[in-house]
């Protein structure tokens, strides 16, 4: 019988929750490392203390057998045994043959002793009493085969070392299940703004282009995220917007042309025309299908323009050298209409960019200028640094557009009441936007006084 996979709850699963267990466990090993060499060092410092001690009530008691001997002597280790209550203080003064003068221990203890004279041992009885202990002390050789042992019990180190472990211990311990705690509510907290991110991101793939990601304020990552995924979802939205606008203009714009051309070749074939009436609805036909075509490349070239497949494209760009190309392609069409065209290019500027976009953006700019300046105007095309931009403007003596209108001319397929009469299909200034937004430029439209200025204000290199 197949089993079932384990699902761990989600909590457990997340990430942020496995990241604060592993720092978890790496602090452990440290605080466990740090707490080894704690409890040595305190085991070093005792028996340092401890040591201290003894050498220094040796030294009391050396003073003694130089003052009176061995008898003396005897007689002070005596005493102090006797007022030792807490049994912590060790002493045995042997004769010749290891015979026990004075002291609380009953025999010299049979551990082997170290070069410094230090011997560490264990007992079981001092004096009268049972007193099981760990001694450290210190052997001293007297004359006329004398001994003398000094010693402490490690017995009251060792409670302070344990109390002192035990702290450490639960300090650890506490420590550890802190971690696990604060890894639990931060896991939780942070899975609750995941969640709530999914629930938007399900929302828009439900249908709901409104939904937004929400933001705390709190400027940390998600926050970061959030506003990143914001911003994305505003410009698909606008893209789809646009893109439904397009099939909804481009459906509206090309019917008319489409009818016109469909109704010519019904004409000319009903009718029994000759060569010449043909040839002629044939032209007109050609010119039909050539305005469509170019409204569908420009539609083209716009989305093309900003989808963003041409940034591999860029290179550094002369603009003095591309508007002068763009004013001597549009010289004759300006001479034809008896408007004056000028080129004012300040040299040794550049820019990065697509030359093909930007030739026929400049293009289309010159274009609209040309056609909506009357017979004795003038349209000219300037380049210049201004504040470390680089800036192209196409400023015209036409009639301008309104400023509560401005916005509206760049949007696609839209043409004012105004120039209804004029060839054209609205996507010109489209392009144009849609071509400086590309390359991270401003394009803003402002009175001539009279006329327009086009103005397009690259990003400072």
């Amino acid at each position: 019988m197949p089993h079932a996979n384990l699902q761990l709850p989600p909590l457990l699963r997340a990430t942020t929750f496995r990241l604060a267990l592993s720092y978890l466990g790496i602090f452990t090993v440290s605080a466990m490392a740090l707490l080894a060499l704690v409890s040595w060092s305190t085991s070093v410092f005792i028996e340092w203390q401890v040591q201290e001690t003894v050498e220094a009530e040796a030294t009391g008691l050396s003073e003694q057998y130089r003052a009176r001997g061995i008898r003396g002597l005897a007689e002070v280790i005596a005493g102090r045994a006797s007022e030792d209550l807490d049994r912590r203080a060790v002493y045995l003064l042997t004769g010749p043959g290891g015979v026990r003068i004075a002291g609380n221990l009953y025999g010299w203890p049979a551990e082997d002793i170290d070069s410094a004279g230090w011997i560490r041992f264990s007992i079981e009885r001092m004096g009268s009493e049972n007193f099981a202990t760990e001694v450290l002390g210190r052997t001293y050789f007297l004359p006329d085969e004398h001994q003398l042992l000094v010693g402490r019990s490690l017995h009251e180190a060792k409670r302070v070392k344990s109390a002192i472990n035990r702290a450490l211990g639960w300090g650890l311990a506490l420590t550890i299940l802190l971690g696990i705690v604060g890894g639990y509510f931060t896991s939780r907290h942070m899975l609750q703004r995941v969640e709530a991110m999914n629930r938007t991101a399900r929302r828009i793939i439900g249908g709901d282009m409104k939904s937004r990601m929400r933001i705390s304020g709190t400027r940390d990552e998600f926050d970061q995220l959030s506003a990143g995924f914001n911003e994305m979802m505003d410009e698909i939205e606008r893209l789809v917007e646009s893109i439904r606008t397009v099939t909804d203009n481009v459906a509206h714009d090309l019917r008319t042309p489409l009818n016109r051309l469909r109704s010519r070749i019904d004409v000319a074939l009903l009718s029994e025309a000759d060569c010449d009436s043909l040839r002629r609805t044939l032209e007109e036909t050609l010119a039909e299908a050539d305005n469509i075509l170019a409204t569908f490349n420009a539609i083209l070239t716009i989305a093309n323009a900003e989808s963003g497949q041409r940034l591999h494209s860029f290179e550094p760009l002369d603009p003095a050298r591309l508007a002068e190309d763009v004013t001597e392609l549009y010289e004759p069409l300006a001479e034809e209409k008896n408007v004056g065209l000028c080129c004012r290019a300040q040299a040794g500027l550049e820019v990065s960019g697509d030359r093909h976009l930007l030739f026929q953006a400049l293009a289309n700019m010159v274009d609209n200028a040309v056609k909506y300046t009357p017979e004795g105007g003038n349209v000219t095309v300037e380049v210049k640094q201004d504040d470390g931009r680089v800036t192209i403007a196409v400023a015209d003596s036409g009639p301008g557009i309104p400023a509560d209108q401005r916005s509206r001319v760049l949007e696609r397929f839209v043409r004012l009441d105004s120039t209804r009469t004029t060839p054209g299909n609205g996507l010109g200034l489209s392009l144009v936007s849609a071509v400086s937004r590309l390359h991270g430029a401003s394009l803003s439209l402002e009175d001539n006084q009279p006329g327009l200025r086009l103005v397009l204000r690259f990003p400072a290199s």
